[in-house]
């Protein structure tokens, strides 16, 4: 089926790819993949995750991030950089990861 030519929703390309959470990406091979829910906006998530993440919307202000690392330290330290809450995340070592991460930035 040929491709039919139609205007980009906002006509500025960059601004829909980098707030749209459906990318159309696909869980990048990293030795270490885990999720979570976040208690943000499925665009918001989708500005900042990194190329190989998956964003599933939730809700108006809630959605789930996936996405791999080398380490589930990682992953952890990916999850901070969204400051928010997270729930539902998994696997157990991940989990783990961010408890880990927890006990040692309290030590600041």
């Amino acid at each position: 089926m040929p491709f039919s030519r139609r205007p980009v929703p906002g006509d500025d390309v960059a601004t829909y790819v980098m707030t749209n959470h459906d990318r159309g990406d696909t869980p990048a091979t990293w030795q270490c993949l885990g999720s979570a829910t976040l208690n943000l906006p499925a665009d918001v998530v989708a500005r900042w995750a990194p190329g190989g993440s998956v964003i599933n919307y939730l809700d108006p202000t809630h959605s789930r991030l996936t996405l791999g690392a080398w380490s589930w330290a990682g992953i952890a330290g990916i999850l901070a950089t969204f400051d928010t809450y997270l729930t539902n995340v998994e696997p157990d070592e991940l989990r783990a990861a961010c408890h880990s991460l927890a006990r040692r930035f309290s030590h600041t």
